[in-house]
C-alpha cells in the first residue's frame, strides 16, 4: 500500500464514507465538510472528535509530556513485575496476532514504535503496518525511529474508538497499553473488531493484577501505588462476533492481554432444536419456559 493508496483508504471515522484528497495530497475533507491535515512527514491528523472528550484529552497531554523519557519509566515498570522480561513477552503479544509476510496489520496507540518494530518484521516483506496514536509527539518519535525496509508503514493520529478506516481492511489490529483509560472503551472495542476481516486476529492487553494475586503483600503495596492496576479486564465490552477466545496474563501476572478471532456474525444457540430420543417434543426454549412458569408459580404462593 503507497502512501496515496493509504490516504485513499482513509474514511470519515464517524459514517465512514469517502473523503475527498486535495489536489495537494495535503488535506481530506469529509461530505460534511471536516478537513483532515497530512502532516510534512506524511502523518495525517484523523482525530475525532477535533476537541477530544476530557479524559481522552487529558491521556494526551500526559503521553506528549513524557515522549522522551516513556521507555526508560514502561521498562522500569516491568522489571519490577517480579523482573519480568520485557523482550520476550513483546514477542508473545505480537505473535498473538499470527501476522506473515505480505499481511496488513493496525496498531492502534503505537506509541514509541517498541511493538510496533516487531509488526514490522512480521509482515515482511511486502506487508503493510498502519500505526496509529493519540500523541502527536509519540508517534514522530515511532516515525523517526524504525526501521521501514521492506514494508509499507503508513502513520495516522486517531482515537481508537473512531477508526478511519471500512470494514475488514486488516488482517489483524493491536493495541497494549491504554485501552483501561478509553473513554469510550467499549466503541473502541467494537471499532477494533470493526476492521479486521473475517477470520483475522484482535490482540488487546493493559493493566489488571490476576484476581488471585491482589491479596499478595507486594501486589497490595502496588495497588495503592497505581491505581491503573486496579482495573478488571474488560471482557464485558468484547464483541459478539468472536470466537476463540483467549485470556493471557503476562509482566507478573499484574498486565493482560486478549487475543480472538473475528466472526462475520455473532454466533447462536438453536433454542429450537429438539433433544433426540424422546417421545415428546423438548427443546431449550420450552424449558425456559417451563422454567419460567415454575418461577412464576412460586412468586404467587
Amino acid at each position: 500500500m503507497t502512501h496515496p493508496e493509504f490516504l485513499d483508504a482513509l474514511v470519515c471515522p464517524t459514517t465512514h464514507t469517502a473523503l475527498t484528497i486535495a489536489d495537494d495530497g495535503k488535506s481530506l475533507t469529509s461530505q460534511d465538510g471536516v478537513t483532515y491535515e497530512v502532516g510534512d512527514t506524511g502523518i495525517v491528523n484523523m482525530l475525532y472528535p477535533k476537541e477530544l472528550l476530557p479524559g481522552d484529552a487529558h491521556e494526551q497531554y500526559l503521553y506528549d509530556q513524557a515522549f522522551l523519557r516513556y521507555d526508560r519509566g514502561v521498562s522500569w515498570v516491568f522489571e519490577t513485575l517480579d523482573h519480568s522480561d520485557e523482550a520476550a513477552t513483546r514477542q508473545f503479544m505480537i505473535s498473538l496476532m499470527d501476522l506473515k509476510p505480505g499481511m496488513t496489520a493496525l496498531e492502534v496507540g503505537a506509541g514509541t514504535g517498541k511493538d510496533s518494530a516487531l509488526i514490522l518484521e512480521k509482515v515482511k516483506p511486502g506487508g503493510t503496518a498502519v500505526l496509529s496514536d493519540l500523541s502527536p509527539n509519540m508517534l514522530k518519535l515511532a516515525q523517526d525511529k524504525l526501521n521501514t525496509a521492506e514494508v509499507n508503514v503508513h502513520y495516522f493520529l486517531g482515537n481508537g474508538s473512531y477508526l478511519p478506516f471500512k470494514d475488514d481492511t486488516f488482517d489483524a489490529v493491536f493495541h497494549f497499553g491504554g485501552i483501561n483509560t478509553f473513554s469510550e472503551r467499549k466503541k473502541a472495542f467494537d471499532e477494533l473488531t470493526r476492521v479486521v476481516r473475517p477470520g483475522g486476529k484482535v490482540v488487546v492487553g493493559d493493566e489488571s493484577i490476576a484476581p488471585w494475586m491482589r491479596s499478595q503483600p507486594t501486589y497490595q503495596t502496588l495497588l495503592k501505588a497505581n491505581p491503573l492496576f486496579r482495573a478488571e479486564v474488560p471482557m464485558e465490552d468484547v464483541p459478539a462476533n468472536v470466537e476463540n477466545f483467549k485470556l493471557h496474563y503476562i509482566f507478573g501476572n499484574a498486565f493482560y492481554v486478549m487475543e480472538y478471532t473475528v466472526r462475520e456474525n455473532a454466533p447462536e444457540i438453536d433454542i429450537d432444536l429438539p433433544i433426540p430420543g424422546k417421545d415428546f417434543v423438548d427443546n431449550w426454549r420450552l424449558r425456559a419456559e417451563k422454567a419460567n412458569d415454575t418461577m412464576s408459580e412460586s412468586e404467587n404462593e
